[in-house]
């Protein structure tokens, strides 16, 4: 019987149709990819953030997909995969709610200083800092969002009734109904949020670095939902600490899981999350459903309609 291995915890209720199309659903929500034994039965893989290159895929000698459970796909090999006829997939727009959702709110953490006031009832030392802080509001601004897909367009769709003003960077022009398209300069230069949604990809890694953060005013907030390397770290953190940017509300990392002992973690004008922005009921729902989806097609032999390699 043809499976299809499922990594990270993934509903399975999402995939029934899978099932019902006769394949066997091998699950291990804490395994990694160097636990599953060659088989030559497997012709799916569904997964989160496990790495899997060339040599995984060749334990697997039927393998015809790899379906990321989620946007970003940095962590398979598409050119192993393409060498080796398999399609690789992702799941655009089934959780830019839920990614949209955390933007809006680590604009307001950040922007507001929130964390830091919570912790300032018990901690002196977050106490001094927020002496003469009161932060900014979102209502009114104007928020730069550098990638304008299906991401960054529904969080321009939710800022709508802040009354901002959206400046959109994308490879293709858009239509921007609260805004208009920008360069990156003029984002850098007039937005008081920049928001990146942006992937990690050879073109767009480091691509905030500190030419870009020098641009930007003192009041200036910083948000990543995208991918962590997008912005270059070390100079965002120069920036935080001397006061070049206002703040950074952050749901990914160079380098995750963050190490308690990345600097980031101790400054008072960081918010940070565990990338989580993706996860919620509703969305970790649909997304499994989509690379279900994606599975299933290629099983049938139909083009995949979310394939990302050639």
């Amino acid at each position: 019987m043809a499976k299809v291995l499922v990594f990270d915890g993934i509903d399975e209720n999402a995939l029934a149709p899978l099932k019902r199309a006769g394949l066997e659903i091998v699950s291990n929500p804490q395994a990694t990819s160097e636990d599953f034994a060659s088989d030559d039965e497997v012709i799916g893989i569904i997964l989160m953030m496990y790495p899997v290159d060339g040599a995984v895929m060749d334990r697997f000698p039927n393998l015809k997909v790899i379906a990321r459970h989620g946007v970003g796909y940095d962590n398979v090999d598409l050119q192993a995969a393409s060498e080796r006829g398999i399609a690789v997939t992702n799941t655009p727009g089934a959780n830019a709610g839920a990614v949209a959702e955390t933007a809006i709110t680590l604009m307001l953490m950040a922007g507001r200083l929130f964390e830091t006031s919570h912790d300032a009832i018990t901690d002196k030392k977050a106490a001094d800092y927020m002496v003469g802080k009161s932060g900014q509001q979102v209502s009114g601004k104007i928020v730069g969002i550098i990638g304008f897909g299906h991401i960054g367009q529904e969080i321009a769709k939710l800022l709508t009734g802040f009354g901002v003003h959206v400046l959109a960077y994308a490879r293709h022009d858009r239509d921007v109904p609260n805004g208009r398209m920008a360069d990156l300069d003029e984002i850098f230069q007039q937005a008081d949020f920049v928001v990146s949604a942006l992937p990690a990809t050879p073109s767009t890694t480091g691509l905030i670095d500190q030419k870009a953060f020098d641009k930007m005013k003192p009041s200036t907030v910083v948000v990543n939902v995208g991918r962590g390397p997008v912005i270059d770290e070390a100079a965002m953190i120069a920036s935080l600490k001397s006061g070049k940017i206002a703040a950074a509300g952050l749901d990914v990392v160079n380098q995750e899981p963050i190490s308690p002992d990345n600097e980031l973690l101790s400054l008072p004008n960081a918010f940070v999350l565990p990338h989580v922005a993706a996860h919620s009921k509703e969305a970790d729902f649909e997304v499994a459903k989509t690379a279900a989806k994606n599975v299933l097609a290629v099983f049938e032999g139909k083009p995949a309609e979310d394939q990302v390699n050639d």
